[in-house]
Parts: C-alpha cells; sequence; structure tokens
C-alpha cells in the first residue's frame, strides 16, 4: 500500500491512533527545559541514550535565570548520563549534522522540527508536559495526521533567496488547509533548489499550523490536497513586526522597494535560517572592502561552531570584524530578552530570524522585520531598506 511520509514513518494511514517511540528527546534551553521538573524520581528516565540535552539560546547566559538554566540541565544531565552539547551551535542543526537519520523520530518542545524532514525524518513539536511522560516512558500514542501536498513549481529568480520564499509562501497560506497536517514539498521545483533552500523552507513550515513537513522527491501517497506553488512568483520581500507571539500566525510582508523609507537602527545575520556556510559568504562577498553605515549596528551568528571554524578558515570573519561587524556565538538568538543582540526603545531591526513579535529581542515598542541576507547587508550599509 502507498503511503506518505508521515504514514510511512509512524507505521499506520492517516487518522489510525498509533504508540511513538522517538529515536531521539531533545531538550533545550528555550522551552523543553521545564519538562526536568516533571521527571518522577521513582521512575527516572525510560532511554538515556535517546535523550540529547543541547544549549542554544542564552548563550553565553545573559542573565541570572539563564545561568540557573544551565545549572538545571547539567545537574539532570550528570543525575541520569544523558548527553550534554554546549556551544556547538542551534539544536536543530546540531541534531541533524550528527544524529538524525531517515525515517527517524524526534520530538522536543521547539516549533521548528519540521526541520528534519529535509532528512527524510519526522520531527514533532510536544508540549512541556509530554515531554515529561516521554522522558520517562519513551513512548506515547499520536493520531496519524493527514498530508497535504505542495507542488513546488518554477525556479526561484536570481538574487531571491529561501528566507524569501518561506516568507510568501507562510504570507499566503491559509491555516486551515494545513493546520494539524503533514507538508511533503513535492514537485519539479524541488529539483531547483540548493539543500540549504530546501532546509531552510522546511524549518518554517510548521509556520503554517502544520503538523511537520518533508522534502520528498519521490511522492506515492495519498494526499488531502495539493497546493501549487510558483517559485517564480517569489520576490524580495521583509515580513513586517507583529504584536502578536503566535508562531503559527500568517506573515504579512511587502516588497523590500515599498519599505525603503523606514530607518533601521540594527541588523542581525544567523541562526537556523540565516547562520549557514552560504549566507556568511554571500553576506561576506557583499561587505568586502565596504563599512557599516555609522549608527547602524549589526551582528552575525554562525549557526553552529562547525560553520564558525569553516567560515574563520576561508577569512569571512576577517571580512565581517573590518566591515564593523560583531562576531556573536554559535546559538539560536531568535528571542533574546537580555543580552547581547537586544535592541531598545523605539529601535527597528531588520534580521535574518524567524521571529519578529513585539519583545521577542528586547523592549515592547520596538520593531523587528524578518529579510534575507543580502537584504540586511545592503541595511546595514544604508540604514534603510534597500537592495544590493
Amino acid at each position: 500500500m502507498k503511503m506518505t511520509m508521515a504514514e510511512k514513518i509512524l507505521g499506520g494511514m492517516a487518522g489510525k491512533v498509533v504508540t511513538v517511540k522517538p529515536d531521539y528527546l531533545l531538550i533545550n534551553d528555550g522551552i523543553g527545559y521545564n519538562a526536568v521538573d516533571l521527571v518522577e524520581k521513582e521512575n527516572g528516565i525510560a532511554d538515556r541514550d535517546k535523550v540529547v540535552i543541547v544549549i542554544d539560546h542564552d548563550v553565553p547566559a545573559g542573565d541570572s535565570k539563564g545561568a540557573a538554566i544551565f545549572q538545571k540541565l547539567v545537574g539532570f544531565s550528570k543525575e541520569y548520563d544523558i548527553k550534554f552539547i554546549q556551544a556547538e551551535g542551534t539544536s536543530y542543526t546540531v541534531m541533524l549534522d550528527s544524529y538524525v537519520k531517515p525515517r527517524q523520530v524526534i520530538a522536543s518542545c521547539g516549533t521548528h522540527n519540521s526541520m528534519y524532514g529535509v532528512a527524510g525524518a519526522l520531527g514533532i513539536n510536544v508540549e512541556v508536559d509530554t515531554m515529561g511522560t516521554l522522558l520517562m516512558n519513551g513512548e506515547y500514542d499520536i493520531k496519524v495526521p493527514e498530508t497535504v501536498a505542495v507542488e513546488l513549481k518554477g525556479k526561484l529568480a536570481t538574487g531571491v533567496s529561501p528566507i524569501d520564499l518561506f516568507i510568501t509562501f507562510i504570507g499566503n497560506s491559509e491555516s486551515k488547509n494545513f493546520e494539524g497536517k503533514a507538508i511533503e514539498f513535492i514537485g519539479e521545483g524541488l529539483k531547483t533548489l540548493t539543500s540549504h533552500e530546501k532546509t531552510v523552507l522546511c524549518s518554517m513550515a510548521a509556520r503554517t499550523g502544520a503538523f511537520t513537513a518533508f522534502i520528498n522527491e519521490a511522492p506515492e501517497g495519498i494526499f488531502t490536497e495539493t497546493i501549487s506553488f510558483d517559485l517564480g512568483s517569489v520576490e524580495t520581500v521583509a515580513a513586517l513586526p507583529t504584536e502578536s507571539d503566535n508562531c503559527k500566525a500568517k506573515f504579512k510582508y511587502k516588497t523590500i522597494e515599498e519599505l525603503n523609507s523606514i530607518e533601521l537602527d540594527a541588523g542581525f545575520i544567523g541562526g537556523y535560517t540565516g547562520g549557514y556556510i552560504e549566507d556568511l559568504r554571500l553576506a561576506a562577498k557583499a561587505m568586502k572592502g565596504k563599512r557599516i553605515a555609522l549608527g547602524f549596528r549589526l551582528n552575525i551568528s554562525p549557526v553552529s561552531s562547525k560553520v564558525y571554524l569553516q567560515a574563520m578558515e576561508e577569512g569571512l570573519l576577517e571580512i565581517f570584524i573590518d566591515f564593523g561587524a560583531q562576531i556573536l556565538p554559535p546559538s539560536d538568538r531568535n528571542v533574546i530578552l537580555q543580552g547581547a543582540g537586544v535592541i531598545g526603545s523605539g529601535e527597528k531591526m531588520i534580521t535574518t530570524g524567524s521571529y519578529n513579535h513585539s519583545g521577542c529581542l528586547g523592549t515592547k515598542d520596538s520593531e523587528i522585520y524578518i529579510a534575507s541576507t543580502a537584504s540586511v547587508v545592503a541595511a546595514s550599509l544604508s540604514k534603510t531598506f534597500c537592495t544590493l
């Protein structure tokens, strides 16, 4: 019987309740750390080899709360002899680079687990109490989701980035089409996308309200719906600031040209949507021999320590420093309340990050715009929205 990716991995047809035994349970210092308080001493951990702790949000700790979370996770790791990873980058990238294999199931409290679909694995977002149960029991029941196919056609225009792609895709998606369902990106358009572009697209797919997402160049299951998306229709855009922290809300966006009257104060290049070696090479090429605009500050954070070292070997970090940018540790810097990278009252930031709600990078009255690496570099030269 032909099955969708979700049906194959979960071992049942859509609508069936199955018992899932995740291959990995990922805990970080973002939200998942709260689950360790739910582990009952008499029960302990079902399988310590399946648990991975990654410090990737507050790196290094920017306040006493961050330091306390770090110590909590260190203590939990020691008590149950669990893998403890720090200073290696974002948890999603660490897992993809070193652990995840096709057909595996990875559960965490993060909202971008759909990224694992680029490797043919199933990433599941669970609530903190469910993670507590998984730590103690190693399994839980779940209903196999229906799957919607997104058929990609055409190709991205020159200069259009995967960030422009996910902003446009999410901005034009209806949640009723994807809520609680798996997405399979299929079609001839996939062949025109690089591995980097597919990874970034998959990482943001759950923003539609989807259960998870996959890249599938050989689909064979039965889909509840097939939606066509023309890659050639994507322009260079920026997602507009929002007051809502609903991670399933649609992006509202405008083209870069429509925003050129707005003055910007800060920029960020990095994270699991903009900190790959491809992004850093592009940024360095555009920055070489130039100098940052007076009054603008730019932070750059490679997605992993591996990419950090690669950028250093290629001489990219020297170009960033000569340009006037600040290099931050490899980490997930999408939501920062204190420490390096925050912005102040009334300031406006352009970022390659995945969040743009009020207060996610500082004060409530600041504004966050999401845009491509090229758009961030262009802004750092002019303090406005423009193209290179």
